[in-house]
């Protein structure tokens, strides 16, 4: 049993040595000829469908109130949702209708430090009690609109590899959840100190020997607009909507012709200055030095996917009729000598005389199947198995039975030779029962004389390379034979 295992295992081996590198070879020969037979070809006057696109990136806020730092890429998360379409005659344009979500926030200690120079004091239970505010914002904003794009194809022609692009717009922007951080986590005020700290007691408080450093702890909890912490100051209001205008910059990275990254960055000029809760007025009413006034703004510096889901593609794979093959005659392959329509390599009669109709194999048609075609048979309904002559006539019987009568035999003096080639008409001649020495080797009885049957072998050995004779010798040689 072990045995029969081990016989089988050899064979299967075996098998898979030999037929595997076939098998893969013929693979790789189907995939050539497939590939000979498909053609990519670019698609004449796509339609082009809106695009998606998902993006997200860093929002940096540049008004009143900014954090340390001038880095673009320094600030809070957002996200983009983009639809845009191409309009225009050469494409070159583009319509984007996009919606933003994200959060900024922004915190000045100098600004902090000088507002709490003058504590605001508010009613709360009846008494009067300081409110210690700051200069630090957060909000939560939404903004949607629309936006017209130029894709500098007037130099960049239709290349899918790289290309910038800039675009303008306008859309309304509401910015809720407008939040400051004035209490740190035990429920104290923040009091910046001259020294650039952050302590639990105010720098003129008799107990400020035991005040202790407490960190900005980030959580945004006063609503603004709730608190109204600058209701005293004339005209001073909280509206949380807006409107602004977006101009964007960026290139696209082409990843295939459905798929493209974009890396872009964004100014969004806004019609407010309240986005940080802080305006020229505020800055009057608590004698803060400094030029303020403006409306706010904000950078989007981001990446995005753009999916093009919709549209036709610029390249169509075509399958090809014939392979267009190098180094290959197309003139002989599809060649037709006799014109009726069957290349030569397929025609079986490729004589055929102009005007004849033919069949698939480029041969003329015989309806009555006499072997005579029909445009040369003179009789073309002879009925079947009748045997005709070359003009396709029926045979009568007398003229058959002419054809099969034993002839009277003819005496050898009586015959007439014709040469069959040229060099039997030379004057050569030979000595009467000797054979020429060159020829004695086919004389292989030694008898003297060269019979029919070793003229025979003589010339196929001739044929077949074993012969070291000319054609002249050959020829000489039948002459010899017929002059025994």
């Amino acid at each position: 049993m072990i045995k029969k295992k081990y016989i089988f295992f050899c064979v299967a081996l075996a098998s898979l040595m030999a037929f595997g590198p076939l098998a893969s070879a013929q693979e790789d020969d189907e995939d050539y000829y497939t590939s000979l037979l498909t053609q990519e070809v670019e698609v004449e006057n796509p339609v082009y469908k809106p695009v998606l696109s998902l993006g997200s990136g860093i929002v940096h806020f540049l008004g009143d109130i900014r954090n340390p730092g001038k880095n673009p890429l320094l600030g809070d998360l957002a996200y983009k949702f983009n639809i845009s379409t191409l309009f225009g005659k050469n494409n070159y344009y583009k319509l984007n209708f996009f919606f933003m979500y994200g959060n900024m926030q922004g915190h000045d200690f100098e600004i902090s430090r000088l507002l709490q120079q003058d504590p605001t004091l508010l009613s709360v239970d009846d008494d009067l009690i300081p409110v210690y505010h700051n200069s630090s914002f957060k909000t939560e904003f939404f903004e949607f609109g629309i936006s017209a794009e130029y894709n500098f194809g007037h130099f960049f022609g239709k290349t899918k590899r790289f290309r910038p692009f800039l675009s303008v717009g306008i859309s309304p922007f509401i910015f809720s959840r407008f939040q400051t951080n004035i209490r740190s986590e035990n429920g104290s005020y923040y009091h910046f100190w001259d020294d650039g700290t952050m302590r639990n007691l105010p720098q003129s408080d008799p107990n400020s020997f035991n005040a202790g450093i407490i960190p900005f702890d980030k959580e945004f909890e006063t609503d603004i607009k709730n608190a109204k912490l600058y209701e005293s100051i004339e005209g001073f209001e909280y509206p949380q909507t807006t409107v602004v205008f977006p101009i964007e910059v960026g290139f696209d990275f082409f990843l295939s012709y459905r798929i493209n990254l974009r890396v872009a960055t964004s100014v969004h000029y806004t019609f407010t200055d309240l986005l940080d809760n802080f305006t020229p007025k505020v800055a009057e009413r608590f004698g803060i030095p400094g030029k303020f006034g403006g409306n706010d703004m904000f950078m989007f510096t981001n990446f995005s996917l753009n999916f093009d889901l919709f549209s036709d593609p610029e390249m169509i794979r075509v399958d090809l009729l014939f392979a267009e093959l190098e180094d290959v005659d197309y003139e002989v392959m599809f060649a037709d000598q006799d014109m009726d329509g069957v290349f030569d390599r397929l025609d079986e009669c490729p004589d055929t005389p102009a005007g004849v109709a033919v069949d698939s194999l480029g041969c003329p048609f015989d309806v009555d199947l006499d072997g005579i075609p029909d445009h040369m048979d003179e009789e073309p309904n002879t009925p079947p198995g009748t045997i005709v002559d070359d003009k396709g006539v029926q045979m009568s019987p007398d003229v058959l039975a002419q054809m099969f009568e034993k002839p009277t035999a003819v005496r050898r003096e009586d015959a007439t030779m014709i040469p069959v080639a040229p060099i039997w008409t030379r004057s050569i001649s030979f000595t009467p029962g000797v054979i020429p020495a060159k020829f004695k080797s086919v004389d292989r009885d030694g008898d003297g004389y060269i019979s029919f049957q070793e003229l025979m072998s003589a010339i196929e050995s001739f044929f077949d390379g074993t012969l070291n004779m000319s054609v002249e010798d050959i020829y000489e040689l039948n002459n010899f034979f017929f002059s025994q």
